[in-house]
């Protein structure tokens, strides 16, 4: 079977997609989907086709007649839609000069005369007697008639039609079930593949799509004379591949997350519970615009969810120490040394993720917190 003229091919190797000379973290597309969905009316002006004419089409295709000024309508309508392509990842990536051309010398008069009367000597060989079919006089008609070329023209109209059928609805139900992902982001314990599979397979369910995978070498880096193996995946539909692009970011710990600032989608690629991306956020402070993060910052806002463990713990003992002190049974200077400690092992938390799991916990506990608080207050340690 011809491959069709908008399929695409992806290297995909340890959490990266190579694509058009380039390289990307897994799930860098499906984020980019979930930003381009709305922005310049991209998923409407690759619907045009979701229409009437275009359906007939496909239909006189199956039944085996052709409007050949609603053909022709199709083709002019596919070249409109062209000009929204290049803005969706990856088919920004193909020669659209050559699908253009292919498209233009598709959808004429001339192939849709030669399809009506493909079809009309079609119908006249099916009308022969059983008699002459027996003599080979069928068979003799129907080789005259090009019945491999006719077909293999009617399969590159269907072709081009079934990727204009496809693509809004790909678009639409991938876009739709990523921003419910999203959403129902912070209800996974950890963001980690354990934690995140489940709730994206209740989200997706079963995904049946065409994937032709081969295996590839590729440089292991761009300063490496070795190569290494990769899978080499060619896709027919987006929906293949933005999905494909999605479930290897999960098995590499990313993941789309979204700005509480400029409500952008962002690729994450730890399990950090990360509010606010790095990008340039709509607003100013004093004139100068600042990242989301930094911005985030100065509207006292917490980059940490509040079920951060490293704050909450720090949160929990702070507030205890508070009451220790109201209570009278912690002098005010052990507790405001014990809080002044709690502080910097939060802050060394914060820096050195083998700390935050092996030690943090350790030194945040009451008794040892008090004693090494009491040792500094005794000259003894140093904060």
């Amino acid at each position: 079977m011809e491959q069709s003229i908008f399929a695409f091919s992806a290297d995909h190797r340890d959490g990266r997609v190579y694509l058009g000379g380039k390289s990307y973290p897994a799930g860098t597309f499906a984020v980019h989907l979930l930003n381009q969905y709305y922005l310049d009316d991209t998923a409407v002006r690759l619907s045009v086709f979701q229409d009437d004419v275009h359906y007939h089409i496909r239909e006189q295709l199956r039944h085996g007649y052709l409007n050949i000024d609603e053909f022709q309508m199709t083709g002019a309508n596919t070249l409109e839609a062209l000009k929204a392509l290049p803005r969706l990842h990856p088919f920004d990536t193909l020669d659209r000069n050559a699908i253009i051309q292919s498209v233009t010398e598709l959808f004429t008069e001339e192939n849709g005369k030669r399809i009506c009367q493909y079809f009309s000597d079609r119908g006249r060989v099916s009308t022969l007697a059983q008699a002459e079919v027996h003599i080979g006089t069928a068979y003799r008609r129907s080789r005259d008639i090009g019945v491999p070329e006719a077909e293999t023209l009617i399969g590159r109209v269907d072709s081009v039609l079934a990727f204009f059928d496809h693509i809004s609805g790909d678009l639409y139900d991938a876009n739709r079930k990523l921003r419910k992902f999203v959403a129902r982001l912070d209800e996974a314990a950890r963001f980690d593949e354990a934690h995140l599979l489940p709730l994206a397979m209740e989200i997706f369910g079963p995904m049946p799509f065409p994937v032709t995978e081969e295996y590839t070498s590729l440089k292991k880096n761009k300063a490496s004379g070795g190569m290494t193996i990769a899978r080499h995946l060619t896709f027919d539909r987006y929906r293949a591949f933005v999905l494909t692009d999605f479930f290897e970011g999960l098995h590499w710990g990313h993941y789309p997350r979204r700005c509480g600032v400029c409500g952008r989608f962002f690729l994450m690629q730890s399990a950090r519970r990360q509010q606010y991306c790095t990008g340039m956020s709509p607003y100013t402070v004093r004139g100068k615009r600042l990242t989301c993060q930094k911005y985030a910052a100065y509207t006292r806002r917490k980059e940490l969810a509040s079920n951060d463990p490293v704050s909450a713990l720090y949160t929990n003992r702070c507030s205890a120490i508070r009451v220790e002190m109201r209570r009278g049974t912690v002098a005010p200077e052990m507790g405001a040394a014990a809080k002044a400690l709690a502080l910097e092992h939060k802050q060394t938390a914060l820096r050195d993720d083998a700390y935050a799991r092996n030690q943090y916990a350790k030194d945040m506990e009451r008794v040892k917190l008090y004693r090494d608080a009491e040792l500094f207050l005794m000259g003894e340690a140093r904060l």
